[in-house]
């Protein structure tokens, strides 16, 4: 990733320990020229609802090439005949996927089909709309929540409500992650570093339980690794570190060094309020500045999105995404896959 701040993902223990926390079906391909690996690519297959009904979707990640491959129509040649595979395999024929907007090469060569692609069969990208990667920062204290709402840590006694609003809400997204009580204590048992008390809970004063959302901090199996700092960072970093000695929070990371942080993953507010969202946010941010550890919260922020309020008066910073359904042409992708509520999409796991 080349901006101010220069960044690189490492994958641990091993390239697919991410995607063995989410379906026991993904297939992950490699382009070799001379010994040398110049090209990745993953197709992750996964229940998901659609429509309130659950079936197989799947995920499309971590295509890559580099300059030594480009320009030899590889995604003419392969890209078809791969997710006619999946379809064949696995039974799916919907794919989620995202582009950085700011990467306007791979849009250009993903989204624009020419007629030599579409002859070739070529896979259509129909797009769903933009989110950010949101960076919520942990330099400043922050007040208590005062919406009136009752925020508390989960406990095992809560895992069957938890897991009942998670599906609830997911059944009415397109590519909504199905979650049992069993899929919850599965997640619970095999991510690593998240427990039943990563869990945040929101109720109203009636005791109705309104919202969730999880603090997961994935280093176990993916962490950012700091390249370079560069132009205007550089002094920016400098500020920073000031402020964070006399506020008492972790410094920037030297080049070579990670970035520490926790993803917000499980959120739910079946509602779309965004007080119940800020509430949420509130206590997680306070309990994780707290920690002393940690540089920020990664979010994932649907553009143009009611909750996107809940985000007013905490510092933050966007990368702008654009997430994609990926079909066959000759699949006609819904209505329902593309218009309506945010998909279901956990970008912690990509």
């Amino acid at each position: 990733m080349e901006s101010d701040v220069s960044l690189s993902v490492r994958r641990e223990p091993d390239f697919d320990a991410l995607y063995r926390l989410q379906s026991p079906c993904w297939e992950s391909y490699v382009i070799e020229l001379d010994g040398r690996v110049e090209g990745t690519g993953t197709i992750l297959v996964r229940d998901g609802y659609l429509g309130g009904e659950r079936r197989r979707v799947g995920y499309l990640g971590d295509l890559r090439f580099s300059p030594r491959v480009e320009g030899r129509s590889l995604l003419d040649r392969f890209y078809g005949p791969l997710l006619a595979h999946a379809r064949e395999a696995y039974g799916c024929e919907l794919f989620l996927t995202t582009v950085i907007t700011s990467n306007v090469r791979a849009l250009r060569a993903l989204t624009e089909l020419t007629a030599r692609s579409r002859g070739r069969g070529r896979p259509r990208y129909a797009p769903v709309g933009d989110f950010d990667i949101r960076s919520i920062h942990l330099l400043l204290p922050k007040r208590r929540d005062r919406s009136g709402l009752l925020v508390r840590r989960a406990n095992a006694d809560d895992v069957p409500s938890i897991a009942a609003l998670l599906d609830a809400d997911a059944r009415a997204r397109p590519f909504g992650y199905p979650c049992s009580v069993a899929e919850l204590e599965r997640r619970l048992h095999e991510w690593p570093r998240l427990g039943i008390d990563s869990f945040f809970l929101a109720f109203e004063p009636s005791g109705e339980l309104v919202g969730c959302v999880a603090l997961w901090d994935a280093r176990s199996v993916k962490r950012m690794i700091v390249n370079a700092y560069r132009g205007p960072m550089r002094r920016a970093r400098l500020a920073y570190d000031v402020a964070a000695r006399v506020l008492g929070v972790s410094r920037l990371p030297v080049p070579g060094q990670a970035f520490e942080y926790a993803y917000l993953t499980h959120q739910a507010v079946p509602s779309g309020d965004p007080r119940v969202l800020r509430a949420l946010l509130t206590t997680a941010y306070r309990d994780a500045r707290a920690q002393r550890s940690y540089h920020f919260l990664s979010a994932c922020a649907p553009f143009c999105c009611p909750l996107g309020a809940a985000y007013r008066g905490f510092q933050v910073t966007n990368l702008r995404a654009r997430l994609f359904v990926v079909a066959l042409p000759d699949v006609e992708v819904p209505d329902v896959a593309l218009r309506g509520a945010w998909p279901g999409f956990e970008m912690a796991l990509v």
